[in-house]
């Protein structure tokens, strides 16, 4: 069996652009080319951070840690052995190898995996020095263009440490989803406030605005035990969105005009890297342009699950054109500036991410492709359909790029992808919409479905019942709104339908929370749109 671990020169290749990025001494051609042998002894439990898999294929999939203890302060590369097992009886051992965790990436493991056999959970663990991880398990996707029957997906985004416990991973193990989509907000860059203010939880941590800032607002993240357990159960499949940098910044620009902006975007995008289950050819190509000025890092990808699902992971945050009218203007302004979108439009994905989704699309359409989940960072439907066009918009979201949301559904439309539907998250409520060929008119044709989820965590914009109620009145494409539960979605696909079960946290300030089923909808293959099953 052919299996390999991380390919040592994209991982010389990778720390080379963080460190010319930011200005660090450029470290040895030689780094990864060592010979495993001594490190630091490790009296601390070096996978405090905990373990994860994901960016997934049908020969292999990556395999994360982080080393976290205090005698690696200020230690050179560690090195670490992992093992891929079978889950059968006896656990034995069909892949194996050894890495480096190297100070100039924070310790972290990418581990790339290849040659297993498709469709097929493993179990992995790490070791180092004598410490041994927790096991977890990782699976490979289906070959190309395997018949599949069932695939079940969690939906996840937002989990603000300070604004609750993670109880909702607790109950997502107990679920059993293939994988985890994270479309965003994994950290929040803000400091922490004083104890005492009505917070769930209290962190003292200073704004993130370097390296070791943003790797400290991680290991605060990672070192709640459900969010590891959830990590560990299945692979995930992340994309970002503002807070992972900073709120509401868009490209290069900060919409608060940040003086040191651009050294903060290259620290926090290596800090994401260190701790996100990433390829490192994806990241390396998107620091070659971060390196020229032509883009930054190559987050968007599609995973197919044989001939039953496409998942696309859009990044709509690094890419989009400035907003116009700051970011909330009041009605006059709007009609002034959103009313009149320019020529040409302004984007949410930048043009080259346009035309991939577009390739990709059609792709798929001639592959017999039955779902097309699109899976991005907020809500795609209006929120102003009573305003209309242009109107009450808040400009950090599609709102505030119409021509952009009206070119992706023309996109969807003119591709023939079967089945289109839309994921999101970032509004910290459950929303689910039809989505009309015209937006604002629902008359026009139901040509896809949205489903933008609630948080894991993080404060609701409009945690009421009167509230809730007014936005589904006064958004006609809008069958379910709920602000007032954290949690997540649930995804239940199959060749015929699929249904989506939203589930929401009792007391998300509470560790040992309950949950309950809030609704369950249906979206049957060929029938764009959604009804009610509950």
């Amino acid at each position: 069996m052919d299996v390999s671990g991380s390919v040592s020169s994209q991982r010389r290749a990778l720390i080379s652009a963080f460190a010319t990025l930011s200005g660090l001494a450029m470290l040895s051609a030689h780094v990864g080319a060592r010979a495993i042998g001594a490190g630091p002894r490790l009296v601390n439990d070096p996978f405090a951070a905990g373990i994860a898999s994901g960016s997934p294929s049908p020969d292999g999939f990556v395999l994360w840690t982080r080393l976290l203890a205090p005698e690696l302060l200020n230690a050179g590369p560690v090195p670490v052995r992992w093992e891929v097992f079978d889950e059968g009886v006896g656990h034995r051992v069909i892949a194996s190898g050894e890495s480096w965790a190297e100070p100039a990436l924070g310790h972290a493991v990418h581990v790339e995996v290849t040659g297993l056999r498709s469709d097929t959970w493993y179990g992995y663990r790490f070791m180092a020095g004598e410490a041994v991880s927790a096991s977890g398990r990782a699976r490979t996707l289906p070959a190309s263009g395997a018949t599949v029957d069932r695939l079940r997906l969690a939906l996840a985004s937002c989990q603000r440490w300070e604004s609750g416990h993670y109880a909702a991973y607790r109950h997502m193990r107990v679920d059993s989803p293939d994988m985890v989509v994270f479309v965003g907000d994994y950290i929040y860059e803000r400091a922490g406030a004083s104890a005492g203010r009505g917070e769930a939880r209290h962190h003292d941590l200073p704004q993130a605005r370097t390296l070791e800032s943003y790797r400290a607002r991680y290991a605060l993240y990672k070192s709640d035990p459900d969010l590891q357990a959830m990590h560990a159960a299945c692979p995930w499949l992340v994309t970002w969105d503002d807070h992972e940098l900073e709120n509401n910044h868009g490209g290069t620009w900060s919409i608060t005009d940040t003086p040191d902006f651009a050294a903060r975007r290259v620290a926090s995008y290596q800090a994401y890297y260190e701790h996100m289950p990433l390829r490192a050819a994806t990241m390396l190509a998107g620091l070659q342009g971060l390196q020229t000025g032509a883009g930054g890092l190559r987050i968007h990808q599609h995973y197919d699950h044989g001939r039953l699902a496409r998942l696309y992971l859009l990044d709509n945050r690094q890419y989009r054109d400035r907003p116009l009218c700051g970011k909330a203007p009041k009605a006059a302004e709007a009609r002034v500036c959103l009313g009149q979108e320019p020529t040409p439009r302004r984007s949410m994905l930048g043009r080259a991410q346009e035309q991939w989704l577009e390739g990709a699309l059609r792709d798929a359409h001639g592959a017999g492709t039955a779902w097309n989940l699109i899976a991005q960072q907020t809500r795609f439907t209006p929120a102003n359909y009573g305003h209309g066009l242009g109107v009450s918009a808040g400009t950090d979201g599609w709102d505030g790029y119409p021509g952009a949301r009206q070119a992706l559904i023309d996109t969807l439309v003119a591709s023939a992808a079967r089945n289109p539907v839309l994921l999101g998250g970032d509004i910290h409520k459950n929303w689910v919409a039809q989505v009309h060929q015209n937006p604002y008119s629902i008359a026009s044709p139901v040509v896809a479905t949205e489903y933008c989820g609630t948080s894991i965590s993080s404060g609701a914009t409009a945690a009421s019942a009167p509230a809730d109620a007014k936005a589904r009145q006064g958004n006609p494409h809008c069958l379910f709104v709920h602000s007032r539960k954290r949690g997540y979605g649930l995804i239940d696909l199959s060749p015929e339908r699929m249904v989506v079960t939203l589930r929401g946290l009792e007391d998300v300030t509470r560790a040992d929370s309950g949950i309950d089923t809030l609704a369950t909808f249906v979206t049957e293959a060929g029938r764009p749109g959604v009804r009610s099953l509950s």
